[in-house]
Parts: structure tokens; sequence; C-alpha cells
């Protein structure tokens, strides 16, 4: 085997030295993204709770505008009444108008 020299042993000294100071960038940059892991959970949450609010105020909405919307198939049904009578209405005065014409 080869003697150790004092160079080898200062080299590797430096690289224990250098593997210290990534371990604690390390941990730092760790304990960064920890912190804006939370941050970002933080925001994630009030994001979630305004989107719930605004879905409640929707639902409201269209629960108040639900009675309206269910009386379109009454209005729609009414007015094919409508038509109908006018159509009736108009053989009836054209009816009226022919036989006046006769007389």
């Amino acid at each position: 085997m080869s003697t150790v020299t004092k160079n080898d042993l200062q080299e590797i000294k430096e690289l224990i030295k250098d593997l210290k100071k990534e371990t604690t960038e390390i941990k730092t940059k760790l304990t960064d993204l920890e912190k804006n892991q939370i941050k970002l959970e933080g925001k994630i949450e009030n994001l979630e709770q305004i989107i719930q609010g605004s879905f409640n105020t929707l639902n409201t909405r269209f629960d108040s505008y639900k009675p309206a919307l269910d009386k379109i198939p009454d209005l729609a049904e009414k007015v094919g009444e409508l038509k109908g009578w006018r159509a009736v209405s108009l053989v009836i005065f054209s009816g009226f108008i022919t036989s006046i014409y006769w007389l």
C-alpha cells in the first residue's frame, strides 16, 4: 500500500468541507421549499373558498330564476293557443265579411 500524504489528507478534508457546505445549502433550500409549500396550500385554500362562495352565489341566483324558467313551457303553450284562436277568429271574421258581401 502507498502511504497517505499530507496533500491527500488535505484534499479529503476539503471534500468533506464542501460536502458539509452543500448539505447545509440543501437543508436551507428544503426549508424554503417547505415554507413555499405552506404558502401555496394557504393560497389554494383561499381560492377554494372563493370558488365555493361563487358557486353558492350562482346556485342561489339559479334558484331565484327557477320559478320564471319553469313558467316558460306554460307561456309557450298559451302563445300556441293564442295563435290557434287567432286563426279561428280570422276564419270567423272572414266568414262574417263574406256573408255581409252576399247580403
